[in-house]
């Protein structure tokens, strides 16, 4: 019997379509050319089911792999490879997008009140702690805070929806950078 967590990659589909997951992947160069791991399938892999854990390993996540609807047999050195910063690109593009379709276009404050303005956008950020086992890449506020800590900011321009700016950043740097 195939467990609930087998059907992940179709699930994708509620969200991204196959098309604009495949050319998210290539617009950032997470893939370049023809390969058992599709955008689709690494996206299913690192963010879906109960593999996507901060702990998992590579040899789970090929025999993950191996066990989906439509098997795909990859090593575990091969998906190693591919954590690189064209992943994270490739990552926060799609959220980019997954936000954008969250956003409904209706306007909460009085039709003409931005009017004389071109642009208005709209700031916040947010923090995190992370485990300690990632303080190199993201550093944590020290002392009785978390040893490794993140934050995501985002960027909302107001009058045309989209957001001027995402970024996933070590808790040390200042918002104002």
């Amino acid at each position: 019997m195939a467990e609930p967590w087998l059907s992940t990659v179709e699930k994708l589909t509620e969200v991204f379509s196959t098309d604009q997951i495949e050319a998210s992947a290539r617009r950032t160069k997470f893939v370049q050319r023809a390969s058992k791991i599709t955008g689709q399938l690494f996206l299913a892999l690192v963010t879906f089911g109960r593999w996507s854990t901060a702990k998992t390993t590579g040899p789970q996540l090929a025999a993950k792999a191996a066990q989906l609807d439509v098997p795909v047999t990859s090593t575990p050195e091969a998906l190693q490879q591919r954590m690189t910063a064209r992943a994270v690109a490739f990552l926060q593009d799609l959220l980019q997008t997954a936000f954008a379709k969250l956003h409904t276009g209706d306007t909460i404050c009085e039709e003409g009140i931005f009017a004389p303005f071109p642009r208005v956008h709209s700031a916040d950020s947010t923090g995190f702690g992370l485990p300690e086992s990632l303080k190199k890449e993201f550093p944590g506020a020290g002392g009785s805070g978390s040893k490794a800590g993140a934050k995501i900011q985002l960027v909302w321009e107001y009058k045309s929806h989209p957001f001027a700016h995402f970024a996933l950043i070590p808790w040390t740097v200042p918002d104002s950078k």
